[in-house]
Protein backbone atom coordinates (compact mmCIF):
# COMPACT_ATOMS: atom_id res chain seq x y z
CA UNK A 1 0.00 0.00 0.00
CA UNK A 2 1.55 3.38 -0.90
CA UNK A 3 1.62 6.14 1.64
CA UNK A 4 0.45 9.45 0.32
CA UNK A 5 0.37 11.35 3.73
CA UNK A 6 2.39 9.89 6.17
CA UNK A 7 0.32 9.37 9.77
CA UNK A 8 2.27 11.79 12.55
CA UNK A 9 3.19 10.24 15.94
CA UNK A 10 0.83 12.79 17.83
CA UNK A 11 -1.77 11.52 15.82
CA UNK A 12 -1.31 7.95 16.52
CA UNK A 13 -0.90 8.90 20.47
CA UNK A 14 -3.57 11.43 20.83
CA UNK A 15 -6.63 9.17 20.73
CA UNK A 16 -7.83 6.41 22.21
CA UNK A 17 -8.42 3.24 19.66
CA UNK A 18 -12.38 3.97 19.74
CA UNK A 19 -12.11 7.23 18.61
CA UNK A 20 -9.49 6.28 15.75
CA UNK A 21 -11.11 5.42 12.25
CA UNK A 22 -9.81 4.50 8.80
CA UNK A 23 -12.27 5.84 5.89
CA UNK A 24 -12.04 4.57 2.62
CA UNK A 25 -12.67 7.56 0.72
CA UNK A 26 -12.33 7.32 -2.57
CA UNK A 27 -11.11 10.39 -4.75
CA UNK A 28 -14.52 12.39 -4.54
CA UNK A 29 -15.94 14.74 -2.65
CA UNK A 30 -18.21 12.26 -1.10
CA UNK A 31 -15.41 10.81 0.82
CA UNK A 32 -13.85 14.08 1.45
CA UNK A 33 -17.15 15.47 3.13
CA UNK A 34 -17.07 12.03 5.13
CA UNK A 35 -13.28 12.24 6.41
CA UNK A 36 -14.73 16.15 7.28
CA UNK A 37 -18.04 14.80 9.45
CA UNK A 38 -15.53 13.02 11.12
CA UNK A 39 -12.77 14.74 11.92
CA UNK A 40 -14.81 18.26 12.46
CA UNK A 41 -16.51 16.49 15.36
CA UNK A 42 -13.23 15.57 17.10
CA UNK A 43 -12.10 11.48 15.73
CA UNK A 44 -8.99 11.18 14.07
CA UNK A 45 -9.14 10.01 10.88
CA UNK A 46 -7.06 7.93 8.43
CA UNK A 47 -8.13 7.94 4.32
CA UNK A 48 -7.15 5.49 1.95
CA UNK A 49 -7.91 6.68 -1.75
CA UNK A 50 -8.09 5.54 -5.11
CA UNK A 51 -4.98 7.13 -6.70
CA UNK A 52 -2.07 10.00 -4.87
CA UNK A 53 -4.99 12.63 -6.04
CA UNK A 54 -7.49 11.84 -3.83
CA UNK A 55 -9.22 14.98 -2.18
CA UNK A 56 -9.58 13.46 1.07
CA UNK A 57 -5.81 12.42 1.40
CA UNK A 58 -5.08 16.05 1.23
CA UNK A 59 -7.48 17.56 3.18
CA UNK A 60 -6.05 19.38 6.66
CA UNK A 61 -8.62 16.90 8.49
CA UNK A 62 -6.34 13.88 7.14
CA UNK A 63 -4.33 12.33 9.60
CA UNK A 64 -2.51 10.57 7.18
CA UNK A 65 -3.70 8.75 3.95
CA UNK A 66 -2.51 5.51 1.31
CA UNK A 67 -3.57 4.07 -1.80
CA UNK A 68 -4.62 0.36 -2.07
CA UNK A 69 -1.73 -1.48 -4.28
CA UNK A 70 -4.15 -2.60 -7.33
CA UNK A 71 -1.67 -5.10 -8.93
CA UNK A 72 -2.56 -8.28 -10.14
CA UNK A 73 0.02 -9.92 -7.71
CA UNK A 74 -1.49 -7.54 -4.53
CA UNK A 75 -3.34 -9.06 -1.84
CA UNK A 76 -7.39 -8.46 -1.72
CA UNK A 77 -8.22 -5.04 -0.44
CA UNK A 78 -9.69 -6.79 2.23
CA UNK A 79 -6.83 -7.75 3.53
CA UNK A 80 -4.85 -4.95 2.65
CA UNK A 81 -7.52 -2.69 4.64
CA UNK A 82 -7.38 -4.83 7.63
CA UNK A 83 -3.48 -4.60 7.79
CA UNK A 84 -3.54 -1.23 7.68
CA UNK A 85 -6.16 -0.72 10.51
CA UNK A 86 -4.85 -3.10 13.02
CA UNK A 87 -1.41 -1.36 12.34
CA UNK A 88 -2.89 2.13 12.83
CA UNK A 89 -4.53 0.58 16.04
CA UNK A 90 -8.57 2.05 14.45
CA UNK A 91 -11.92 0.85 16.06
CA UNK A 92 -13.52 1.17 13.04
CA UNK A 93 -13.15 1.17 9.30
CA UNK A 94 -16.24 3.16 7.22
CA UNK A 95 -16.23 3.17 3.66
CA UNK A 96 -18.77 4.83 1.04
CA UNK A 97 -18.83 2.16 -2.44
CA UNK A 98 -21.13 -0.76 -2.55
CA UNK A 99 -18.27 -2.78 -4.24
CA UNK A 100 -16.62 -2.26 -0.57
CA UNK A 101 -19.78 -2.43 1.27
CA UNK A 102 -19.93 -6.08 -0.62
CA UNK A 103 -16.47 -7.27 0.22
CA UNK A 104 -16.47 -5.67 3.62
CA UNK A 105 -19.68 -7.51 4.65
CA UNK A 106 -18.56 -11.02 3.21
CA UNK A 107 -15.39 -10.50 5.61
CA UNK A 108 -16.34 -9.40 8.53
CA UNK A 109 -15.24 -11.97 10.54
CA UNK A 110 -11.55 -10.90 10.12
CA UNK A 111 -12.39 -7.13 11.82
CA UNK A 112 -15.21 -7.54 14.36
CA UNK A 113 -15.51 -7.22 17.61
CA UNK A 114 -12.33 -6.00 17.40
CA UNK A 115 -12.76 -3.44 14.67
CA UNK A 116 -16.45 -2.26 13.88
CA UNK A 117 -17.31 -2.39 10.00
CA UNK A 118 -20.08 0.49 9.31
CA UNK A 119 -21.28 -1.57 6.53
CA UNK A 120 -25.05 -2.79 6.23
CA UNK A 121 -26.60 -6.38 7.33
CA UNK A 122 -26.17 -8.88 4.74
CA UNK A 123 -29.35 -9.45 3.79
CA UNK A 124 -30.88 -5.84 3.95
CA UNK A 125 -27.35 -5.13 1.50
CA UNK A 126 -28.67 -7.77 -0.98
CA UNK A 127 -32.37 -7.17 -0.87
CA UNK A 128 -31.51 -3.22 -1.32
CA UNK A 129 -29.52 -3.79 -4.61
CA UNK A 130 -32.02 -5.93 -6.24
CA UNK A 131 -33.83 -3.77 -7.59
CA UNK A 132 -36.09 -6.11 -9.05
CA UNK A 133 -37.06 -7.20 -5.18
CA UNK A 134 -37.91 -3.54 -4.56
CA UNK A 135 -39.71 -3.19 -7.36
CA UNK A 136 -42.24 -6.11 -6.63
CA UNK A 137 -41.98 -4.89 -2.84
CA UNK A 138 -42.88 -1.21 -2.96
CA UNK A 139 -45.85 -2.93 -4.87
CA UNK A 140 -46.96 -5.05 -2.16
CA UNK A 141 -46.66 -1.93 0.97
CA UNK A 142 -47.84 0.75 -1.23
CA UNK A 143 -44.94 2.85 -2.41
CA UNK A 144 -45.29 4.47 -5.57
CA UNK A 145 -43.59 2.88 -8.56
CA UNK A 146 -43.47 2.81 -12.47
CA UNK A 147 -45.16 0.04 -14.26
CA UNK A 148 -42.20 -2.52 -15.24
CA UNK A 149 -40.98 -5.91 -15.52
CA UNK A 150 -37.66 -7.10 -16.31
CA UNK A 151 -36.58 -6.58 -20.05
CA UNK A 152 -36.35 -10.67 -20.96
CA UNK A 153 -39.49 -10.88 -19.88
CA UNK A 154 -41.03 -8.29 -22.07
CA UNK A 155 -39.24 -8.91 -25.13
CA UNK A 156 -40.53 -12.64 -24.97
CA UNK A 157 -43.83 -11.22 -24.36
CA UNK A 158 -43.88 -9.27 -27.32
CA UNK A 159 -47.80 -7.84 -26.16
CA UNK A 160 -46.77 -4.13 -25.76
CA UNK A 161 -47.93 -4.34 -21.75
CA UNK A 162 -45.93 -1.29 -21.13
CA UNK A 163 -46.64 2.33 -22.80
CA UNK A 164 -43.47 4.04 -24.43
CA UNK A 165 -41.13 6.52 -23.56
CA UNK A 166 -39.31 3.29 -20.80
CA UNK A 167 -36.34 3.60 -18.79
CA UNK A 168 -34.01 0.63 -18.47
CA UNK A 169 -31.45 0.61 -15.28
CA UNK A 170 -29.61 -2.26 -14.37
CA UNK A 171 -30.94 -4.90 -11.17
CA UNK A 172 -28.58 -6.10 -9.27
CA UNK A 173 -25.78 -3.80 -9.69
CA UNK A 174 -23.15 -5.46 -7.66
CA UNK A 175 -24.49 -8.87 -7.10
CA UNK A 176 -21.67 -11.18 -8.36
CA UNK A 177 -23.80 -14.09 -9.73
CA UNK A 178 -25.55 -11.19 -12.33
CA UNK A 179 -24.09 -12.36 -15.13
CA UNK A 180 -23.61 -8.62 -16.27
CA UNK A 181 -24.40 -5.13 -15.91
CA UNK A 182 -25.38 -2.32 -17.99
CA UNK A 183 -23.22 0.16 -19.76
CA UNK A 184 -25.31 3.06 -18.65
CA UNK A 185 -26.77 4.05 -15.82
CA UNK A 186 -30.29 4.95 -17.20
CA UNK A 187 -31.55 4.39 -20.76
CA UNK A 188 -34.36 5.61 -23.07
CA UNK A 189 -36.68 3.74 -25.26
CA UNK A 190 -39.18 6.07 -26.77
CA UNK A 191 -40.26 3.35 -29.55
CA UNK A 192 -40.34 -0.48 -30.09
CA UNK A 193 -36.89 0.70 -32.64
CA UNK A 194 -35.22 2.23 -29.77
CA UNK A 195 -36.29 -0.61 -27.24
CA UNK A 196 -35.12 -3.53 -29.75
CA UNK A 197 -31.49 -1.75 -30.09
CA UNK A 198 -31.17 -1.59 -26.31
CA UNK A 199 -31.86 -4.93 -25.93
CA UNK A 200 -29.53 -6.05 -28.44
CA UNK A 201 -26.59 -4.44 -26.40
CA UNK A 202 -27.55 -5.73 -23.12
CA UNK A 203 -29.29 -9.54 -24.84
CA UNK A 204 -26.65 -11.78 -22.62
CA UNK A 205 -28.01 -10.43 -19.00
CA UNK A 206 -31.41 -8.84 -20.17
CA UNK A 207 -32.82 -10.91 -17.09
CA UNK A 208 -30.79 -7.93 -14.63
CA UNK A 209 -32.23 -5.13 -16.81
CA UNK A 210 -35.42 -4.17 -15.18
CA UNK A 211 -38.17 -1.74 -17.61
CA UNK A 212 -40.52 0.81 -16.42
CA UNK A 213 -42.42 3.34 -17.87
CA UNK A 214 -40.87 7.12 -17.65
CA UNK A 215 -42.12 9.05 -14.96
CA UNK A 216 -41.64 12.91 -15.38
CA UNK A 217 -39.88 14.99 -12.84
CA UNK A 218 -36.69 15.43 -10.86
CA UNK A 219 -34.27 12.82 -8.80
CA UNK A 220 -35.05 13.30 -5.24
CA UNK A 221 -32.88 11.72 -3.27
CA UNK A 222 -33.24 10.96 0.53
CA UNK A 223 -30.76 10.36 2.77
CA UNK A 224 -31.57 8.53 5.98
CA UNK A 225 -29.64 7.10 9.60
CA UNK A 226 -31.62 4.52 10.83
CA UNK A 227 -30.69 3.07 14.31
CA UNK A 228 -32.56 0.65 16.00
CA UNK A 229 -35.34 0.25 13.56
CA UNK A 230 -36.20 3.87 13.55
CA UNK A 231 -35.17 7.05 11.38
CA UNK A 232 -33.26 9.00 13.52
CA UNK A 233 -32.40 11.62 11.15
CA UNK A 234 -33.28 12.73 7.48
CA UNK A 235 -31.26 14.87 4.72
CA UNK A 236 -32.84 15.17 1.23
CA UNK A 237 -31.89 17.18 -1.79
CA UNK A 238 -32.73 17.30 -5.63
CA UNK A 239 -30.94 17.50 -8.23
CA UNK A 240 -30.98 20.71 -10.73
CA UNK A 241 -28.26 19.28 -13.12
CA UNK A 242 -26.88 16.01 -14.07
CA UNK A 243 -24.48 14.18 -15.93
CA UNK A 244 -24.84 12.68 -17.97
CA UNK A 245 -27.52 14.54 -19.06
CA UNK A 246 -29.85 11.69 -19.70
CA UNK A 247 -29.41 10.36 -16.03
CA UNK A 248 -26.53 9.98 -13.89
CA UNK A 249 -24.37 12.02 -10.86
CA UNK A 250 -26.26 14.87 -10.06
CA UNK A 251 -23.79 17.82 -10.49
CA UNK A 252 -25.75 19.93 -9.08
CA UNK A 253 -28.47 20.26 -5.60
CA UNK A 254 -31.22 21.62 -3.65
CA UNK A 255 -31.60 20.75 -0.14
CA UNK A 256 -34.86 19.98 0.20
CA UNK A 257 -38.16 18.27 2.48
CA UNK A 258 -40.91 16.12 1.23
CA UNK A 259 -42.52 14.76 4.28
CA UNK A 260 -44.48 12.05 1.64
CA UNK A 261 -41.44 10.79 0.38
CA UNK A 262 -39.65 10.79 3.51
CA UNK A 263 -42.14 8.79 5.07
CA UNK A 264 -42.08 5.99 2.37
CA UNK A 265 -38.58 5.64 2.27
CA UNK A 266 -38.10 4.87 6.09
CA UNK A 267 -41.28 2.17 5.57
CA UNK A 268 -39.18 0.88 2.84
CA UNK A 269 -35.87 0.51 4.65
CA UNK A 270 -37.87 -0.85 7.56
CA UNK A 271 -39.46 -3.59 5.53
CA UNK A 272 -35.79 -5.10 4.75
CA UNK A 273 -34.53 -4.33 8.00
CA UNK A 274 -32.39 -1.78 7.55
CA UNK A 275 -29.67 -0.37 10.17
CA UNK A 276 -26.90 2.56 9.23
CA UNK A 277 -27.17 4.24 6.15
CA UNK A 278 -28.91 4.64 2.88
CA UNK A 279 -30.35 6.79 0.50
CA UNK A 280 -33.60 6.18 -1.11
CA UNK A 281 -34.33 7.78 -4.78
CA UNK A 282 -37.03 9.15 -6.44
CA UNK A 283 -38.51 10.71 -9.58
CA UNK A 284 -40.62 13.83 -8.05
CA UNK A 285 -42.79 15.89 -9.79
CA UNK A 286 -43.11 18.96 -8.71
CA UNK A 287 -46.06 20.61 -10.90
CA UNK A 288 -48.20 17.80 -10.56
CA UNK A 289 -46.59 16.42 -6.59
CA UNK A 290 -46.68 12.80 -7.39
CA UNK A 291 -43.40 10.77 -7.44
CA UNK A 292 -42.44 7.03 -7.84
CA UNK A 293 -40.00 4.89 -6.34
CA UNK A 294 -35.88 4.67 -8.06
CA UNK A 295 -33.69 2.96 -6.17
CA UNK A 296 -31.76 2.54 -2.56
CA UNK A 297 -28.15 3.38 -2.33
CA UNK A 298 -26.98 1.14 0.30
CA UNK A 299 -24.42 3.64 1.19
CA UNK A 300 -23.37 7.26 2.06
CA UNK A 301 -25.20 9.28 -1.45
CA UNK A 302 -23.39 11.35 -4.37
CA UNK A 303 -24.82 14.63 -2.40
CA UNK A 304 -23.50 13.84 1.17
CA UNK A 305 -22.00 17.45 0.60
CA UNK A 306 -25.35 19.06 0.06
CA UNK A 307 -26.48 17.23 3.08
CA UNK A 308 -23.57 17.90 5.53
CA UNK A 309 -23.58 21.20 4.79
CA UNK A 310 -27.48 21.70 5.33
CA UNK A 311 -27.43 20.39 8.83
CA UNK A 312 -27.18 16.41 8.77
CA UNK A 313 -23.76 15.25 9.86
CA UNK A 314 -24.48 11.68 8.31
CA UNK A 315 -20.84 10.31 8.89
CA UNK A 316 -20.40 11.44 12.31
CA UNK A 317 -23.78 10.00 13.08
CA UNK A 318 -23.32 6.82 11.79
CA UNK A 319 -19.99 6.74 14.18
CA UNK A 320 -22.01 8.04 17.61
CA UNK A 321 -24.53 5.14 16.60
CA UNK A 322 -22.12 2.35 17.27
CA UNK A 323 -20.15 3.68 19.91
CA UNK A 324 -21.85 6.43 22.18
CA UNK A 325 -25.72 6.57 21.27
CA UNK A 326 -26.61 8.02 24.32
CA UNK A 327 -25.06 11.34 22.52
CA UNK A 328 -26.60 11.46 19.07
CA UNK A 329 -28.76 14.66 18.49
CA UNK A 330 -30.44 16.06 15.90
CA UNK A 331 -29.69 19.40 14.33
CA UNK A 332 -31.57 22.07 12.37
CA UNK A 333 -31.45 20.82 8.52
CA UNK A 334 -31.24 24.26 6.21
CA UNK A 335 -33.42 23.94 3.06
CA UNK A 336 -32.87 25.53 -0.48
CA UNK A 337 -29.41 25.47 0.25
CA UNK A 338 -27.74 24.61 -3.21
CA UNK A 339 -24.24 23.37 -3.36
CA UNK A 340 -22.56 21.77 -7.16
CA UNK A 341 -19.64 20.17 -8.31
CA UNK A 342 -17.67 23.15 -10.16
CA UNK A 343 -16.18 20.09 -13.39
CA UNK A 344 -19.58 18.52 -13.14
CA UNK A 345 -21.56 21.34 -13.60
CA UNK A 346 -19.28 22.59 -16.59
CA UNK A 347 -19.53 19.68 -17.81
CA UNK A 348 -23.17 19.85 -17.60
CA UNK A 349 -23.03 22.82 -19.53
CA UNK A 350 -21.25 21.78 -22.78
CA UNK A 351 -23.50 18.62 -22.79
CA UNK A 352 -26.47 21.06 -23.14
CA UNK A 353 -24.70 23.05 -25.60
CA UNK A 354 -23.77 19.77 -27.42
CA UNK A 355 -26.22 17.52 -28.84
CA UNK A 356 -25.75 14.85 -25.65
CA UNK A 357 -28.98 13.16 -25.21
CA UNK A 358 -31.55 14.29 -22.54
CA UNK A 359 -34.41 12.04 -20.75
CA UNK A 360 -37.91 12.11 -22.63
CA UNK A 361 -39.96 15.02 -20.32
CA UNK A 362 -37.20 17.64 -20.62
CA UNK A 363 -35.98 20.61 -23.39
CA UNK A 364 -32.39 21.87 -24.41
CA UNK A 365 -31.88 25.13 -23.06
CA UNK A 366 -30.81 27.77 -25.38
CA UNK A 367 -26.96 28.88 -25.27
CA UNK A 368 -27.14 32.21 -23.95
CA UNK A 369 -29.27 30.55 -21.19
CA UNK A 370 -27.29 27.49 -20.61
CA UNK A 371 -23.89 29.99 -20.24
CA UNK A 372 -26.22 32.39 -17.86
CA UNK A 373 -27.30 29.38 -15.76
CA UNK A 374 -23.66 28.32 -15.06
CA UNK A 375 -22.00 31.79 -14.66
CA UNK A 376 -25.05 32.74 -11.92
CA UNK A 377 -24.08 29.83 -10.22
CA UNK A 378 -20.39 30.62 -9.25
CA UNK A 379 -21.87 33.30 -7.47
CA UNK A 380 -22.07 32.75 -3.39
CA UNK A 381 -25.13 31.47 -3.14
CA UNK A 382 -24.27 28.23 -4.39
CA UNK A 383 -21.63 26.25 -2.60
CA UNK A 384 -18.92 24.24 -3.92
CA UNK A 385 -18.28 20.52 -3.32
CA UNK A 386 -14.90 20.79 -2.31
CA UNK A 387 -14.30 24.22 -1.49
CA UNK A 388 -14.33 25.51 2.38
CA UNK A 389 -12.06 28.46 3.59
CA UNK A 390 -10.68 25.75 6.07
CA UNK A 391 -9.79 23.31 3.86
CA UNK A 392 -8.74 24.85 0.60
CA UNK A 393 -6.64 22.26 -0.91
CA UNK A 394 -8.74 19.83 -1.57
CA UNK A 395 -10.61 21.60 -3.93
CA UNK A 396 -7.09 23.22 -5.90
CA UNK A 397 -6.03 19.46 -6.09
CA UNK A 398 -9.59 18.98 -7.89
CA UNK A 399 -9.12 21.88 -10.14
CA UNK A 400 -5.83 20.32 -11.01
CA UNK A 401 -6.88 17.51 -11.91
CA UNK A 402 -10.29 18.63 -14.05
CA UNK A 403 -7.74 21.11 -16.03
CA UNK A 404 -5.26 18.28 -16.43
CA UNK A 405 -7.26 16.33 -17.98
CA UNK A 406 -9.16 18.57 -20.15
CA UNK A 407 -6.09 19.81 -21.76
CA UNK A 408 -5.26 15.80 -22.82
CA UNK A 409 -8.43 15.89 -25.14
CA UNK A 410 -9.03 12.71 -23.78
CA UNK A 411 -10.88 12.96 -21.52
CA UNK A 412 -14.21 15.72 -20.39
CA UNK A 413 -14.24 18.30 -17.45
CA UNK A 414 -14.98 15.15 -15.11
CA UNK A 415 -12.23 12.89 -16.50
CA UNK A 416 -14.87 10.42 -18.26
CA UNK A 417 -12.72 8.93 -21.45
CA UNK A 418 -14.47 10.22 -24.84
CA UNK A 419 -15.71 7.23 -26.57
CA UNK A 420 -12.97 7.77 -29.42
CA UNK A 421 -10.22 7.33 -27.06
CA UNK A 422 -11.40 4.23 -25.02
CA UNK A 423 -11.72 4.07 -20.82
CA UNK A 424 -8.92 5.10 -18.49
Amino acid sequence: MQIVRPPKNENLKSASPRRRVVAICGDSQVGLWMLRSLARNGLTVFAICNTVQGQAGHSRYCSGAWVLDRRPDAPPAVEQIERLARELNVGSVMAITEGLHADLIEARDRFEPDIHVFSPPGEAFARAIDKDYLHGLCVEIGIPVAKGTRLDKLMAARNGALRFPLVMRTSRQNNRDARGIAPWKAAYARNAAELEKLHHSVEAFADNVIVQEYHPGVEDHVQILMHRGEAFMTGEYYGEHHMPLAGGVTVQRVSCRHEQLTNDAVRLLKAIGWEGIAAVQFHYDRETGKYIFLEINPRFCGGLPTVIMAGFEAPFLLWQSHFEPEKMRRTPYRLRLRTRILGGDANWMLSMLGSAQLPPDQKRLGRLSTVARFLWNCGPWTRDDSFTWDDVRPFFVDLGQMVGKLRSKAFDILGTAHEENGRP
